[in-house]
């Protein structure tokens, strides 16, 4: 008998009956962190006909380390599934700010998603989660989706990927920059990073204009 998971794929399936063959879901990770990039990620099932359960899935938030990293193995490794992912540095955060930075990630990751599958404009959906959606250069409808990677399959996977993927890239960050812990906190704002941040001042990764950095050097 095969594991069920957490979330089912109704709203993707009702797009479907619509005539929306491929739904996108798009979500971020480290839009709330105080060092390091925000991460975004978009995926899509290549067939609407897939069936397909992957045992757990549900936000990145409310999984374990070792759950995420299970279920974003079984994602990548899935070839009925397609991904995209795309980051916005600390500089590209302070540049313009946090908000457009995810914007644009959303932008690029879903048109990324939609050209190297070749998918008809007509035929394509997307979801983004939160409240705001970003400026499409495609003529594919996208909607905001609050507590979509709660709701939304493909968001809720989309999650993951971004999660993992942004953690991965403070673990390597703490090769460089070990004496912030970054391996453990991922750049979020904890005691222990502040704390680092007190006692070594910021690195090249830091978000200056996040607080507790904004008039620090």
């Amino acid at each position: 008998m095969a594991e069920k998971s957490l979330l089912t794929r109704s709203i993707e399936s009702g797009l479907n009956k619509r005539g929306f063959r491929f739904v996108i879901g798009s979500d971020e990770a480290g839009r709330g962190c105080i060092a390091g990039p925000v991460v975004v990620a978009s995926c899509t099932f290549l067939s609407s006909a897939t069936i397909l359960s992957i045992h757990g899935v549900d936000d990145s938030k409310n999984l374990s380390e070792g759950e995420r990293n299970r279920i974003y193995y079984e994602i990548v490794s899935n070839p009925e599934i397609s991904w995209t992912v795309a980051q916005g540095s600390n500089l590209d955060i302070e540049e313009t700010n946090i908000l457009k930075a995810t914007m644009e990630g959303f932008r690029e990751s879903i048109e990324t998603l939609v050209e190297q599958n070749d998918l008809p404009f007509n035929e394509t959906y997307s979801i983004v989660d939160g409240k705001t959606t970003p400026k499409l250069g495609i003529p594919v409808p996208c909607r905001p989706y609050v507590k979509g990677d709660s709701k939304v399959y493909t968001v809720a996977l989309a999650s993951i990927i971004a999660k993992v993927t942004r953690d991965h890239i403070m673990s390597d960050a703490h090769e460089e920059f070990p004496e912030y812990g970054f391996s453990k906190h991922k750049g979020y704002p904890t005691r222990d990073h502040i704390q680092a941040i007190h006692a070594n001042g910021p690195c090249p990764l830091h978000r200056m204009s996040f607080k507790p950095l904004k008039g620090r050097r």
